[in-house]
């Protein structure tokens, strides 16, 4: 599938304009293309910052090619007679995750990718178990299961229909259904552009981030090159941020540090800021802060921005490609605090996201700064 594709990746580390360079790429690029986002929110900032440019997650700008796909007939049987839609066709795929979920040591069902792909590989139909119901299947798991099912059909798109670049942004968080799917968008000859930072992965180790394999993205192509200049964060915070990440990812502090510097302080939490950005472990300490603060109107992610009050309440991972000149961390758990000592992939990646959004000053707990190599 790679050989007939420019396929590239770039390491992009914080603060070093992914989504300025995307943009740019996309404007230059002739003929028709699409950037793939990994939330809609951030297909709405690429496409005001260029209208013209096609832009959405990988499901949208498949889906009209998923619904060509299916037997129209075969949705007809697999609900009412109403418009052909969704719903439906997402009902003939529920099946194979049924078996799945029937057979799995636990009742809870799989939400990557990767398991989805390896159980449609296996599944060659017959008739769905009485003794569970379709809802069991919910969440962005009903969107990857017609995907995978067309990829593993040989995604039968036309040549013409067929796009000649795609850029897909948030890479690292990018499985092989989904970048299969993003490489069957591509005529032969066409370009394929991967940027993310492997150090912001939210998946890990089940995405294979942290082990013997870089994120998918990384491992499809040898063309990789890394955007060495930082615009967001100085030290002393990217030399630490840098040394949090170094045992699970190289990322050298000389790849993202700004020219300015971004000053480390100390705050306990118990008083909200007036002003900045608020980020908590878990979304459980962030609701806890809300209450406990008092606030009315203070946003809370996705909708980045959009507090009356200038103050911004979001979790670590909701905050990925934020900054803000003033980033505050909630106290973490005893739990969490043990998570981080002890190495856990997740938990330092996620000090790293959190601490790489500050721009000026970055303030701490007592208890994360204590621990962080300065």
């Amino acid at each position: 599938m790679w050989n007939d594709l420019d396929f590239r990746a770039f390491d992009g580390p914080p603060g070093s304009g992914k989504t300025r360079k995307i943009v740019s790429q996309a404007m230059a690029f002739p003929g028709e293309g699409a950037v793939i986002t990994y939330t809609n929110d951030a297909a709405a900032v690429v496409r005001s910052r260029a209208p013209m440019v096609q832009a959405g997650t990988i499901y949208s700008l498949t889906w009209p090619y998923v619904k060509e796909f299916v037997d129209k007939a075969s949705v007809g049987k697999a609900g009412s007679n109403k418009a052909y839609n969704q719903r439906k066709i997402e009902h003939i795929f529920d099946p194979a995750l049924l078996s799945y979920v029937h057979d799995a040591p636990s009742s809870r069902p799989p939400h990557r990718s990767e398991h989805v792909a390896k159980l449609l590989h296996a599944w060659r139909g017959g008739d769905p178990p009485t003794n569970l119901s379709s809802e069991t299947a919910s969440g962005p798991l009903k969107f990857v299961l017609p995907l995978a099912r067309w990829l593993e059909a040989g995604a039968p798109m036309p040549e013409q229909d067929r796009l000649d670049w795609v850029l897909i942004d948030e890479a690292q968080d990018v499985g092989w259904v989904e970048l299969r799917a993003a490489a069957a968008l591509v005529r032969a000859g066409g370009h394929v552009h991967a940027y993310g930072d492997p150090g912001q992965s939210i998946f890990g180790e089940s995405k294979g981030v942290f082990g013997a394999s870089l994120p998918p993205v990384w491992m499809a192509t040898d063309d990789k090159t890394i955007l060495n200049k930082g615009w967001r964060v100085g030290d002393p915070v990217a030399s630490a941020a840098a040394r949090v990440l170094m045992s699970y990812y190289d990322r050298p502090a000389s790849t993202f540090r700004a020219e300015h510097g971004t000053q480390i302080l100390t705050w306990d939490g118990s008083t909200p800021p007036r002003i900045g950005l608020v980020l908590a472990y878990s979304r459980r300490a962030l609701f806890k802060a809300f209450k406990g603060w008092g606030l009315r109107k203070t946003a809370i992610v996705p909708k980045l921005g959009k507090a009356d009050n200038d103050l911004v309440l979001s979790t670590g991972h909701s905050a990925k490609g934020a900054e803000a000149d003033d980033v505050y961390l909630l106290p973490w758990s005893r739990q969490a605090i043990e998570r981080f000592e002890k190495r856990d992939p997740a938990t330092v990646r996620l000090l790293y996201v959190m601490m790489t959004r500050a721009k000026r000053r970055l303030f701490l707990p007592r208890t994360i700064r204590a621990r962080l190599p300065l």
